[in-house]
């Protein structure tokens, strides 16, 4: 019974440039650039509201587990999973809150870390394509992607763990 509950997880598994880098450095790697090219969008709340009006724009879903006894935010945490999951937006689960917080560099009081929206790096708008050009994909956003995609359909999302700097 405990075998089947374990989700396996290679931490090196990644090719390209990240191909020495656990994944919680891939994660990182994502997160700053996103944050320096002002892709990200903050707060559990936010999230939603963004992707209720927007739902092909984000690449990835991070988010932190809810703090024991908070059950309104678990359920909106799951209804957000599955709306991701649903719109082929990649989820992943992250070790801690106050992680994703001093990755970013944030000091603001008050403000939600539970659920971190990296949206596609942005493209030109005068393009007639409405399709994702995946090729302007950074090496650790592709590395990300098939981490993802790699860990799919498991019952549990395995938690990463972010590094602490």
């Amino acid at each position: 019974m405990y075998k089947d509950s374990v989700v396996p997880l290679k931490p090196e598994s990644f090719s390209g440039v990240a191909a020495k880098s656990p994944i919680g450095l891939c994660i990182k790697t994502v997160l700053l650039r996103a944050c320096i090219e002002k892709r990200l969008t903050v707060g559990l709340l936010p999230a939603i509201q963004y992707l209720s009006s927007n739902c092909n724009g984000a690449l990835f879903c991070l988010t932190a587990e809810a703090p024991p006894g908070d059950s309104a935010t678990h359920m909106q945490e799951v209804l957000l999973q599955a709306f991701c999951v649903e719109n082929d937006i990649h989820v992943i689960k992250v070790d801690s809150a106050t992680k994703l917080k001093k990755l970013l560099g944030c000091c603001s009081i008050g403000v939600d870390f539970s659920c971190v929206l990296v949206h596609y790096p942005y493209t030109d708008p005068f393009s007639d394509s409405q399709e994702i050009d995946l090729s302007i994909l950074t090496e650790s956003e592709k590395d990300l992607i098939d981490h993802c995609e790699t860990n799919w359909g498991y019952s549990q999302m395995p938690v990463i763990k972010l590094p602490e700097k």
